[in-house]
């Protein structure tokens, strides 16, 4: 293996620009959820009715698992969206009722998802629309530049856009209820993203990393540095393959950066949600591992399926969004076993605290 491929391997999680990528506007064609081993419970932990949505669809109907489709169709959109770094390219992701030809009102809470290093936005299209199937606007983007604190930084430029008056999605979007998500580098972004911006009500980080870039470029770590300083509701998934070195050497998720350290210090999280899938692997957040180009060639390959780790996953996060971004009831079943799904495992209590 080449120094390169090394310092690849490395940086596959901690730095650098995703490339852009394009958009069809098909519907919904997420993983079928029935692949791998899920053991959900989709009633509410002490077997009651959950309540009613009035946000979904002819006013919802009780709770049902948020890993499965919600009952909105999906529109889909390319544009741009100007910030401190430069043009960034963005896909929106919005709840629709005619089968994404055109997007639904709203408004609807605001999620911004982040990618990992190096993989393009449209390698989480399935999640994206997964989110919006349940009522949220959802918008992804490609790095434009900057560090890891520039891109965090660049999070709340991307807000300005999405509530500015008289902007393009302006009015579908409800700017009191803002959430941020992002897998590997993403996840860091995202947490970093919270920590400057107090319009960010919560956060959800899939299998982030905190390791620095090769070469300096002024990053600098979150844990221990500055995680104390998220207070926000804060939820965390990830994996136990790519702790130690893979292909060429080096750990995509190195364990001393990993997930469980951003876990470990969020000690002003109101709440805090550590989900383990074990045997999952680093990559198993994109959709799919074959088209997401170099970037997912360094890391291990996990013995869970991938599509149990992005069906867990999904139903995580909208879970913990509708529970503590809409404020509704009636989901905790998923953000405990069993309802989580086999294999994972939970901690609520941040064992640095």
């Amino acid at each position: 293996m080449t120094v390169w491929a090394a310092a690849a391997a490395v940086a596959l999680c901690a730095c650098g620009q995703g490339s852009a990528s394009d958009d069809d506007g098909d519907d919904d064609d997420a993983p079928d959820a029935s692949a791998g081993t899920i053991d959900a419970d989709p009633t509410a932990p002490d077997g009651a009715t959950p309540p009613i949505d009035a946000s979904l669809p002819d006013g919802g109907g009780a709770v049902t698992d948020p890993g499965m489709p919600g009952t909105w169709d999906v529109h889909a959109t390319n544009t741009s969206a100007a910030t401190e770094l430069g043009n960034a390219a963005v896909t929106v992701y919005s709840p629709s009722t005619d089968s994404g030809a055109t997007p639904a009102a709203g408004p609807f809470p605001l999620v911004i998802v982040s990618t990992g290093f190096q993989i393009g936005k449209a390698n989480y299209e399935d999640t994206c629309r997964h989110l919006a199937s349940w009522g949220y606007v959802v918008l992804i983007h490609d790095y434009t530049s900057g560090n890891h604190q520039e891109k965090g930084a660049e999070i709340g430029d991307l807000i300005d856009w999405a509530t500015a008056a008289g902007g393009p999605i302006t009015a579908r979007v409800d700017a009191t209820r803002i959430a941020v998500a992002g897998h590997s580098m993403g996840g860091k972004v995202s947490v970093i993203a919270a920590i400057l911006d107090a319009r960010i009500d919560a956060v959800v980080a899939w299998d982030p990393v905190d390791a620095l870039p090769p070469i300096a470029d002024g990053s600098t770590s979150v844990c221990p540095e500055t995680i104390g300083q998220l207070d926000v509701p804060f939820a965390v998934l990830g994996e136990t393959t790519d702790g130690t070195a893979g292909i060429g050497g080096q750990a995509c998720a190195p364990t001393a950066d990993n997930f469980q350290q951003f876990f470990t210090g969020a000690c002003d999280a109101p709440a805090a949600l550590e989900v383990t899938i074990a045997n999952a692997d680093h990559t198993d957040w994109v959709d799919d591992r074959s088209s997401c180009g170099l970037a997912c060639l360094f890391c291990q390959t996990g013995q869970t399926p991938d599509a149990t780790v992005l069906t867990i996953t999904r139903r995580v996060t909208v879970a913990w969004l509708e529970t503590h971004l809409r404020g509704l009831g009636g989901f905790g079943a998923y953000l405990a076993a069993p309802g989580i799904g086999s294999p994972a495992t939970v901690r609520t209590v941040a064992p640095g605290c």
